[in-house]
């Protein structure tokens, strides 16, 4: 978590600018919220398949242009979600030589206590530090 859906009309995107516009995504939202890399995950949709995906993002359409769609967690005020908002939209703009008019993206809050990651549920924002402190013993522990 968070959980980034990036949707494209077919073959528009090359393996080397996914990883790229991966990266990007991941830089900004760790940026903007002070998240660590590892909770950030980007997945890359082409239309056909994101139709299957449409009652996840609200039914957003990605008739024209590209979509991003980020599950984030719940308690971001509305600065730092516009800050991921216009932060992604630009990057991705820029990365793909497309106008800012062509990227549109949308979010929806998700409570941590809904979401697991590496076993563990995750932390409200601002407790990332402790929380990755504690799953890191916790897993030392395990392999013991």
């Amino acid at each position: 978590m968070p959980l980034y859906l990036c949707a494209s009309p077919n073959e528009t995107i090359a393996q080397d600018k996914k990883q790229r516009i991966s990266q990007a995504i991941t830089d900004v939202h760790c940026d903007v919220t002070g998240a660590p890399p590892e909770f950030v995950h980007v997945y890359f949709f082409e239309a056909e398949q994101m139709r299957n995906l449409e009652p996840l993002t609200g039914g957003a359409s990605i008739d024209e242009g590209y979509l991003l769609f980020g599950n984030i967690r719940s308690g971001r005020t509305d600065q730092v979600k516009l800050a991921l908002v216009s932060g992604m939209r630009q990057k991705v703009a820029e990365l793909l030589a497309v106008s800012l008019s062509e990227v549109h993206m949308l979010t929806r809050d998700i409570d941590a206590k809904w979401v697991m990651e590496g076993g563990d549920l995750l932390p409200e924002p601002g407790e990332e530090a402790a929380w990755l402190e504690k799953h890191k013993q916790r897993i030392a522990a395990e392999k013991a």
